[in-house]
């Protein structure tokens, strides 16, 4: 009698290992493919897109103009390299995830 329930005993703690492990295998596919679809170029355009579009609707009071008429070439640059380093840190966390 004893030996039929060990018998399942050891039965039940081996399927509970196999699912164990079933779910560890299945979050790794799923942290996986989060992470390429996140880091995917269509998904970073769309991010950085959905930012300049909430930043256009959300009304901040405007700089005032300096004295200068014409944009120098520093603040132009200054903003892609913003963009590009939002793009960037986006990529890292979504490899991250």
């Amino acid at each position: 009698m004893t030996s039929s329930l060990d018998d399942q005993i050891a039965q039940l703690e081996q399927n509970l290992k196999n699912r164990k492990l079933a779910l560890k295998v299945r979050s790794c596919q799923v942290v996986s493919t989060t992470c390429d679809k996140l880091s995917s170029p269509t998904a970073l355009c769309f991010a950085v897109g959905t930012g300049f579009f909430i930043g256009e609707l959300s009304d901040r009071p405007q700089k005032m103009e300096s004295k200068k008429q014409g944009k120098s070439k520093s603040g132009a640059a200054l903003k892609i390299l913003r963009i590009i380093t939002g793009v960037q840190t986006a990529a890292s966390f979504a490899k991250h995830l």
